[in-house]
């Protein structure tokens, strides 16, 4: 019986359960698979946007990202019929968490260190014949 190489084994099955339970998990929180949403929003000089949002946005954050985007092309002393046209804008999504991925990947290198470790140290035990 080869106790290395059925430990190793062990450890690639449960770091490929570990990373894709955590990419699962990270997926549906992150709202990665699901539609982007548009949000019409109307600034303080009538111009217009729609703005293309992640699905987790929040309309207070579409609200600020359309403000910091402002048309020169309308404003309280200049506007034209162009300004009932809406300007498009797509927000970008959140950045990706490096948590997430130090965790995924952290916790199985330091499984096949540890055990590692240990295989070694115990082999050090055997019998020399």
């Amino acid at each position: 019986m080869n106790w290395g190489r059925g430990l190793f084994r062990l450890w690639v099955i449960f770091s490929a359960i570990w990373i894709t339970g955590l990419l699962a998990i990270y997926i549906a929180e992150a709202h990665l698979l699901e539609a982007k949403r548009t949000f019409e929003v109307e600034g303080p000089a009538k111009e217009k946007y729609e703005i293309l949002a992640p699905p987790n946005a929040t309309e207070a954050e579409v609200v600020a990202f359309a403000q910091q985007n402002p048309r020169t092309d309308c404003s309280a002393n200049k506007s034209g019929p162009w300004c009932s046209y809406p300007a498009k804008l797509e927000m970008p999504r959140k950045p990706i968490d490096l948590l997430a991925i130090y965790l995924a990947v952290g916790v199985p290198v330091g499984t096949l260190l540890v055990g590692g470790g240990f295989y070694w140290a115990l082999s050090g035990f055997r019998r020399t014949t």
